[in-house]
């Protein structure tokens, strides 16, 4: 058996989850162990529902005999004295392990954000990200919140009538990106900014990175008209639009920031993804949202770097585009087979 645990946000769950279905159709005894990630994690919880999948849970008791991890008082002395024995391989670094693929009786603790890891399945991951599923998913939700408000007593006419675009925002903007030249940026502020995440992701996606990337992407889509998604509004207002002057000369409303008025993963993926072309941000929902774009001309562009101190070359996909942000140039992504 091969035990994947689940943890992270959106964008790697989902990493994970395409890694099952690859070692599935291979035909291996796999299961997903969607609690051990969680426990430490408050923020975050197992996020594939919406996209209506399934898959085999591991037991609490396969995974302590995985990872030797019985609460046994003869177990705990057992293992203080003679040490654990594990059988578990926790992702040591970014490149792509053929070899994973063809263990058996093993736990197995990483990201795997490469679609080499999938590629062998890349038709049944694609079929199970159903974007329409989510898409009537996200619908449903806005449909019962509604409904709870009624319930509690509350006048729905004059809710509606306070917050009119609440509940129609997320609709006009599916309805903008989908008829327009329509181009996601994506912004990762927030807790990249932390001085403890400096290390990892700190002077990548800059200024100057999302600058270079916007106006070369403007001189190949003219028409274009940029959507920018971002965890940290008042920083992207401050440091790109206003410090960066993006767009110098441009009209105001080539640049949008989409604001569905509170956090909405779901929402924000699909009407990223529904863009024509992308800049992407390091991140690994922003990767997703672009790698399920059906749009066969899309031009995606991503930051040469992804991580600091760690070759990340397996990441980046053919129709990617990397943005030097000290020069401005683009280059073509080395691809290893």
């Amino acid at each position: 058996m091969i035990i994947i645990q689940l943890a992270g946000g959106l964008g790697n769950q989902m990493f994970q989850y395409a890694l099952y279905l690859q070692l599935k159709s291979l035909g291996k005894d796999v299961k997903i162990d969607d609690r051990t990630g969680f426990e430490h994690d408050m923020q975050r919880s197992p996020a594939l529902a919406p996209f209506g999948i399934t898959y085999e849970t591991a037991t609490a008791g396969e995974v302590e005999r995985m990872l030797d991890a019985s609460p046994r008082v003869r177990d705990k002395i057992r293992r203080k004295l003679c040490g654990r024995n594990k059988k578990s391989y926790f992702e040591a670094d970014k490149r792509y392990k053929p070899e994973i693929l063809s263990w058996d009786d093993i736990y197995l603790e990483g990201y795997w954000q490469t679609e080499k890891y999938f590629g062998g399945a890349s038709e049944e991951v694609r079929r199970a990200y159903d974007l329409e599923k989510l898409l009537r998913y996200v619908r449903a939700q806005d449909c019962e919140e509604k409904y709870r408000m009624g319930t509690r007593g509350d006048n729905i006419l004059q809710k509606e009538e306070q917050e009119p675009e609440q509940e129609t925002l997320f609709e006009k903007y599916l309805a903008q990106i989908t008829l327009e030249e329509s181009i996601s940026v994506h912004i990762r502020g927030g807790d990249y900014l932390l001085p403890e995440n400096q290390k990892l992701f700190g002077g990548i996606c800059t200024e100057a990175y999302y600058k270079m990337a916007m106006e070369q992407m403007k001189k190949e889509h003219p028409h274009g008209r940029f959507y920018l998604f971002t965890n940290d509004k008042q920083w992207t207002m401050q440091q790109i639009i206003q410090g960066g002057q993006i767009l110098q000369g441009e009209k105001a409303g080539d640049v949008e920031i989409i604001d569905l008025g509170g956090q909405s993963d779901y929402q924000e993926f699909i009407l990223m993804s529904k863009c024509r072309h992308h800049i992407l941000a390091n991140s690994s929902f922003s990767w997703w949202a672009s790698y399920l774009n059906g749009n066969p001309d899309k031009t995606v562009y991503a930051p040469d770097r992804w991580l600091n101190g760690w070759d990340c070359t397996d990441f980046y996909r053919k129709d990617m585009q990397r943005i030097a942000a000290n020069s401005g140039e683009t280059e073509e992504t080395t691809i290893h087979e």
